[in-house]
């Protein structure tokens, strides 16, 4: 038995050895198979990394796609928020030159809708320029209007495929032209243009997002939102609040508009500005442009003349003087000086100096103010001297930019007192040798009317982002002192005397005292022949706490009464009415009593009842109280917007008698001398009506009859 197990262990070994070397082949293979397949993977993946396949990489852009994330231009806004400029949608003509067989027969039939140059578009979509060639997308023409769209669709021409329509943003200002020269416009490839759209572009302009994802399959291949695969969010688009008023802009364009025609000026400009921040509250230019087209208007139109074109003030300067002199104690209200006779002075150096509102002999400062007399205040400029003229004039902030956030704003020209003539004295106190903005000369008055403080003037309050973020907040800097209250008081107090009593009578406003200074200043060349003029009005209201400071510029008034108290101030007077009527301001007591006969400070009831008549005032009823009530304020206020009326000259000079009537342009026809005790037509008749008056004073008056009237001999003795 030992032998038959020895002999079969051999037999048993040959018959498992091939089966094991064939297992063992086939795990070889298999591992070699394995690893070459892995070895062809990552060559392929490290070829594709180096050298990708352009089949793949087209395919996966086909699976692929991205889209714009557009964010709207930043609005802005007035200081109550009502929108003045905003972006709004617009349709855009487009064309894919591919499916265009016949460029110019395509663009002679969109020639007849649209106000387009055929051979422009024609090269557009041409297809054999090389630079045009495979384009699949032209602008044929952009921000259509509604007409032209209609007109399109009614021609059948847009087939979504050759012509199309795409929505892209527009700026668009929903007031048209109102503060145009302020806002500026946005030109074509979005940027600001002028104006607060240009200085404060960097706030209102916006990037577009971007967002990169995987496309859904079918006909409509759309962006699959949970498959992004790269993002970037919108960004800018900041909504600017500025500080203009849009009710008190309206009031000043229409009454500059009103004055171009009355006065036949070409051109007229003004600003409204808060005296107490620096808050420009309404800013305009005549000619104007409408932003919405801007680019049908010539850029002289366009340019904003309030902050970069100077002139002369002529006479409205003579604050700077004033209150230097006030200051210095070279001068005081009642100080008299003498005027000369006959308006003319001869001051040395070959040169005459004149008043065209006539006072002879000594007359206080305070009329010669009101009067404007240049022959006072060269006399009071030559006791100041050269140097202490020149440091105030550049105390008040002329000769220098006031600092404002307006781009472009000019300087103004003042000359250093080295190259100074020997007539400079005399012509800076009547307002020459120097050229002055708007927003230098209406922060000046500012000055005076707040007290001595110099501001600077802003029109953009702050910048709030989509978010609500404020990105931008206008930096409120502490204003300067440039004189002593007591100082500006007293200069207030005279322009006041301007208005009540001297030139400046037609910027009176009822319910409110009010100081200015009118200004006439001729525009070189002086000995032209054909002179030209500017005409300026420049002041403050409510005197007692100014809340509004404005200056208006009526620039070559054609007609003949050039002067600033006839065609500046009247724009004054309407603008202020109505912007303090609107910021609530309380009305200030009756600034000058009527005087009649009958006492100082009141008339008979018949009288009374004549004149309420004549002002179309209702009776109040028995039970209201007379200073209380509201509506007495409302009847006051209704009666002043009836129009300019007659005043009541009962109690005047002859003097002012005669600067009253030539102020309102009407013939006068005095009697007698004194004061006048009597006139026709009576007061509170409308101007309109009023072509000449005759005024009774109260010494030498006749009546027809050649008899001395018992009204006047009694007037006599008060």
């Amino acid at each position: 038995m030992g032998k038959r197990s020895t002999s079969r262990t051999p037999s048993r070994a040959r018959r498992i050895g091939p089966a094991n070397a064939a297992h063992a082949f086939r795990i070889r293979a298999v591992l070699a198979l394995l690893l070459f397949g892995f070895g062809a993977i990552v060559f392929r993946l490290a070829q594709l990394q180096a050298a990708p396949d352009v089949r793949l990489t087209q395919e996966d852009h086909n699976h692929k796609g991205w889209r714009d994330i557009p964010v709207p231009r930043g609005n802005i806004l007035d200081r109550n928020g009502r929108v003045l400029a905003l972006d709004r949608d617009a349709p855009s003509l487009w064309a894919d030159p591919r499916y265009v067989d016949d460029p110019r027969k395509l663009a002679a039939q969109l020639r007849a809708v649209l106000d387009i140059d055929p051979d422009t578009v024609a090269a557009r979509l041409a297809k054999t320029d090389s630079q045009q060639a495979g384009r699949r997308f032209a602008w044929v023409k952009r921000w259509l209007t509604q007409d032209e769209l209609e007109r399109l669709e009614e021609g059948g021409l847009l087939d979504n495929r050759r012509l199309g329509i795409e929505q892209e943003p527009l700026r668009y200002y929903p007031e048209g032209s109102l503060a145009a020269h302020a806002l500026g416009f946005v030109n074509r490839d979005r940027a600001g243009g002028g104006g607060i759209e240009f200085a404060f572009d960097k706030y209102l302009r916006s990037v577009a997002g971007k967002q990169v994802a995987r496309r859904s399959g079918g006909e409509t291949r759309r962006l699959l939102a949970s498959l992004t695969l790269e993002y970037e969010p919108p960004t800018g688009g900041d909504h600017l609040y500025l500080t203009l008023d849009r009710n008190i802009q309206r009031y000043l364009e229409e009454e500059l508009d009103a004055a171009l025609v009355r006065t036949q000026a070409p051109r007229a400009m003004g600003v409204v500005m808060d005296p107490n921040t620096g808050a420009i509250l309404a800013l305009a230019c005549r000619p104007t442009f409408n932003p919405n087209r801007f680019w049908e208007f010539a850029p002289n139109e366009r340019k904003n003349r309030a902050l970069v074109d100077v002139f002369e003030p002529g006479s409205a300067f003579k604050i700077v003087i004033a209150a230097a002199a006030l200051e210095q104690k070279v001068v005081t209200p009642d100080m008299p000086i003498d005027c000369e006779q006959k308006g003319r002075w001869y001051m040395g150096l070959r040169r005459w100096i004149r008043d065209d509102h006539i006072l002879e002999g000594e007359q206080p400062f305070s009329v010669c103010f009101a009067q404007s007399s240049n022959i006072a205040m060269n006399k009071v400029a030559l006791r100041l001297g050269p140097d202490q003229i020149e440091a105030w004039i550049r105390r008040f902030g002329f000769g220098e930019t006031t600092g404002s956030d307006f781009p472009g704003e000019s300087r103004g020209i003042f000359l250093p007192q080295s190259q100074w003539s020997g007539y400079s004295v005399s012509s800076l106190a009547m307002g020459y040798e120097i050229n002055v903005t708007m927003l230098q000369l209406v922060r000046a008055f500012a000055a005076v009317a707040n007290g001595g403080m110099l501001v600077t003037p802003y029109i953009v309050e702050r910048a709030v982002s989509r978010e609500g973020t404020v990105t931008y907040q206008h930096p409120h800097q502490e204003p300067k002192r440039i004189v002593a209250v007591e100082t500006a008081n007293t200069v207030k107090e005279l322009c006041h005397r301007v208005v009540t009593e001297g030139t400046g009578s037609r910027a009176s406003i009822r319910e409110y005292r009010v100081g200015g200074k009118t200004g006439t200043a001729q525009i070189p060349p002086y000995r032209d022949k054909n002179k030209r003029y500017n005409a300026v009005f420049a002041g403050f209201a409510p005197v007692g706490k100014p809340m509004i400071c404005a200056v208006i510029v009526v620039q070559e008034p054609g007609a003949k009464k050039y002067y600033g108290g006839y065609c500046a101030a009247p724009v004054f007077k309407e603008v202020v009415r109505k912007a303090l009527t609107d910021m609530n301001c309380p009305l200030d007591p009756v600034a000058r009593p009527v005087k009649t006969d009958n006492g100082k400070d009141g008339i008979m009831a018949d009288e009374a009842a004549r004149i309420a008549a004549a002002l179309e005032l209702l009776a109040p009823l028995d039970d209201m109280d007379l200073l209380e009530d509201p509506r007495l304020a409302a009847y006051e206020r209704a009666s002043a917007y009836a129009g300019p009326r007659l005043p009541d000259f009962r109690g005047m000079t002859k003097r002012e008698a005669k600067a009253e009537t030539v102020s309102l342009g009407i013939v006068w026809d005095p009697h007698g001398s004194g004061r006048v005790v009597s006139q026709t037509p009576s007061p509170g008749t409308p101007l309109a009506d009023v072509s000449l008056c005759r005024l009774v004073f109260s010494h030498g008056s006749k009546r027809e009859g050649g008899h001395e009237t018992k009204r006047t001999a009694d007037i006599s003795r008060l």
